[in-house]
């Protein structure tokens, strides 16, 4: 009898039948046929009924019931199933490990007969084979419910992007109108401005010649002034002058520069401002100019310039241009800079475009260059387009010529983007190349990023790409600081394609520490993608060393770890990859093992398969065998997971037959317990690999782990809820050793009540026998 038979005793007959009585054992039996017919014979004595009634219950025949119970021929298990079944419902159940030590006992005799095991072991198979069929089922079923669930919300998509379509469509048509509106709208605004500059250059002319005119009406009234004050003098010398402006007059006729400024100064103490100011304005315009500048000289050291102020513009309105030009050098000389540039502003208000050129040449003449380029500045920054332009043309050909080049650079750092474009748009159009030109410059130079990028949209929308594109060219070869910023406008705008341009060139012109100045500034303002292609680009770079660039980027807050961890989180895999290869040919392993695990961790297994495909067809050194084995050991077990299901997603067999010989390998039971069903748990529903991934362990585990610790497996397995990697395991495992069933066998029931044992059928609670 075998050792996992369970021995049976028939209770005593409780009816009044009489004695059942069985024929005796057969001589010569193999010991499994007696160990069957033995426990056989033990569980019929239990229904007390004769063989023959059993035999007409069954529709069996006797003898083959007699031939059963004495050992003689070995049953079908239906009919030992259907003898279990009985006892069942006149007496105690058999536990499962009791029928299952049965059902050994059976496979046991019934291999005495050859025929008879064969079609026991097909039918077992046979069972299994239905099983997995059924569950194949289930599984395309499941798959298929997925299949609709995933092409109803497909198909909710789609229509949700054609209603999107026709908003959008909608919504175009909308704007296509106010487009057509405000193209309208805008030819008819620009006509009106056309029109407008048109009779501005005509008042221009007018305006010049009312000047003239006025200049000369004045020059006659001086001279009517004068006559009239000598006749009043003549009149008046035997009256005696009394009245105060005879006075004043007289003084403006007679007296010195200083005596004018102390009857200038009189008059304010008494109060009399009004005449003090006419004074020294009818003195401005009568006198010459070396006095004129004597007397607003005299006035400031008096501590009086408001009246020097006020005389001014009455001044420039009616001297000529030499004049005036020959006033700014002596008050220059006399050291009245404040009355200078009271002249000039004067100048630049009131003058025409011709005039100030005319302006300009006398203080060249008197060698007063930085006051003639100060003076054109003022008027290209505070004068319309027009007339700016026009100041250009009247210069052309003199010699301030260059000057009005190189005094529009303060113009272009103050106008306004739209302003910007017409003046250049006129300059080029007037011929003034030379002064469009200096526009880029100017603009990138004066300008902060935010400008430049409006600049550079006002042209384009223009239409003038070239124009655009000088600004930029520019722009971009400025500080660090301003191509940061630079680059910031251009996402802020919507120009994210321009800003990857900025980034490229930057890197291709830029040492290692301003690139990490530039990543680590674009890390800090949450500008991922930039920072994330500046170093792409920077790795890329055969200029840039590696070590020295990340060296550099580490030195900063947050350091290169973070930087890194955020390329790799936020690209592609490709990108990813890349970076990986990267880091490792530049010598800097620990940066690129924090690459691996951010991928690894944070993206789902077909990414991670994607990236991993990579690495391999590169040859990366973290894709090697002995590297991915020194990793599974390494490492706890579950966490190889994701890595396993991403290896066999990728098709890199031998790199999960690797990683699987690791983790057997240094990992006891219960952690590859948890291996396998995280496995189960991260494998994708769609298209699975974990049952690759399993087959590969359950291979290893064959291989290299002893059949005492096989067999502790598979029960591990079928206790945690994994019941097809126990029956892969167990098949696998019995196919390469013969003896490993009886091993597993005496694993599942060394702690199992015995079948055959007196206490088992006892009614009541069952005992564990030793």
């Amino acid at each position: 009898m075998s050792d996992s038979a369970v021995e049976i005793t028939a209770p005593k007959p409780t009816g009044p039948g009489r004695p059942l009585t069985l024929a005796a054992l057969k001589e010569g039996l193999a010991p499994e046929k007696r160990a069957l017919a033995e426990d056989l014979r033990a569980l019929f004595g239990a229904l007390d009924v004769s063989v023959r009634r059993y035999a007409v219950r069954r529709h069996l025949d006797a003898s083959s019931v007699t031939r059963y119970l004495s050992g003689e021929r070995v049953p079908p298990w239906e009919f030992v199933a259907g003898l279990i079944g009985d006892v069942r419902e006149v007496s105690a159940p058999l536990t499962p490990a009791a029928e299952a030590a049965l059902h050994e006992t059976h496979r046991a005799a019934l291999k005495t007969n050859r025929r008879s095991s064969e079609m026991q072991t097909l039918q077992d198979e046979l069972a299994v084979a239905d099983e997995e069929t059924r569950r194949i089922k289930a599984r395309q079923r499941a798959l298929e419910e997925a299949i609709v669930d995933r092409e109803r919300t497909l198909q909710e998509s789609v229509s949700r992007c054609r209603r999107l379509e026709v908003q959008i469509d909608e919504e175009q048509s909308a704007h296509r109108a106010d487009i057509a509106l405000w193209e309208g709208e805008y030819e008819q605004i620009r006509r009106e401005c056309h029109d407008l500059s048109q009779e501005v250059l005509f008042l221009q002319e007018a305006l010049a010649v009312a000047r003239a005119e006025l200049i000369a009406a004045e020059g006659q009234c001086h001279q009517l002034e004068a006559d009239l004050d000598a006749m009043s003098r003549l009149e008046g010398r035997g009256e005696g002058a009394s009245s105060l402006m005879a006075a004043l007059e007289a003084a403006n006729s007679t007296a010195s520069v200083a005596e004018l400024v102390q009857v200038v100064g009189d008059l304010e103490a008494r109060t009399q401002q009004a005449m003090a100011r006419e004074l020294v304005s009818a003195a401005s315009r009568s006198r010459r100019v070396e006095e004129v500048a004597a007397l607003l000289s005299g006035l400031q050291e008096a501590g009086l310039p408001a009246h020097a102020d006020t005389a001014i513009p009455a001044l420039v309105m009616t001297r000529p241009v030499a004049e005036t030009a020959a006033l700014a050098g002596a008050l220059h000389r006399a050291g009245f800079e404040d009355g200078v540039a009271a002249l000039l502003r004067a100048s630049v208000e009131l003058h025409s475009p011709c005039d100030v050129i005319g302006l300009c040449l006398g203080l060249h003449r008197d060698q007063l260059d930085e006051l003639a380029e100060s003076l054109l500045a003022a008027a290209f920054v505070v004068r319309p387009v027009a007339e700016a332009v026009a100041i250009a043309v009247w210069a052309a050909g003199t010699e301030v010529e260059q000057a009005t080049v190189t005094a529009l650079g303060p113009a272009f750092g103050r106008r306004g983007a739209q302003e910007l474009v017409e003046l250049s748009i006129a300059l080029r159009a007037a011929g003034r190349h030379r002064h469009a030109d200096t526009l880029p410059t100017a603009v990138a130079e004066r300008r902060d990023a935010r400008a430049v990028v409006n600049v550079i949209e006002c042209f384009t929308d223009r239409g003038l790409a070239s124009e655009a594109d000088r600004v930029f060219a520019v722009a971009q070869e400025r500080s660090v600081p301003h191509v940061l910023a630079l680059v910031r406008a251009l996402v802020q705008g919507r120009h994210s394609g321009a800003a990857g341009g900025v980034l490229e060139q930057a890197v291709a012109r830029w040492s290692a520490r301003e690139i990490a100045t530039m990543i680590t500034d674009l890390y800090n303002t949450d500008h991922f993608p930039q920072a994330a292609q500046a170093l792409m680009s920077a790795l890329h770079s055969p200029t840039v060393e590696t070590r020295l660039l990340l060296h550099q980027v580490d030195e900063v807050s947050p350091g290169a770890e973070a930087v890194v961890g955020m390329v790799a989180d936020t690209g592609s895999p490709e990108r990813a990859a890349h970076l990986l290869l990267c880091l490792e040919s530049g010598g800097l392993p620990l940066l690129a093992e924090v690459v691996f695990e951010q991928t690894l961790t944070h993206k789902p297994t077909g990414h991670t398969g994607q990236f991993l495909g990579v690495l391999a067809q590169s040859g990366a050194a973290v894709m090697s065998e002995a590297g991915l084995y020194e990793r599974a050991c390494s490492a706890a077990g579950p966490d190889m997971a994701p890595l396993l299901l991403a290896l066999a997603t990728a098709r890199q067999d031998k790199a999960v037959a690797s990683v699987a010989l690791g983790c057997i390998r240094t990992h006891d039971l219960s952690d590859l317990v948890v291996l396998l069903r995280q496995l189960h748990k991260l494998d994708n529903p769609i298209q699975p690999r974990g049952a690759d991934v399993v087959d590969q362990i359950v291979g290893a585990v064959v291989q290299n782990w002893p059949m005492e610790d096989q067999a502790s497996l598979v029960v591990a397995l079928a206790q945690a809820g994994l019941p097809r990697d126990s029956a892969l395991l167990t098949h696998r495992a019995a196919a390469s050793r013969p003896k490993f069933r009886s091993l597993l066998r005496h694993e599942q029931t060394k702690h199992a009540q015995k079948v055959l044992s007196r206490t088992f059928w006892r009614k009541g609670p069952t005992t564990v026998s030793g």
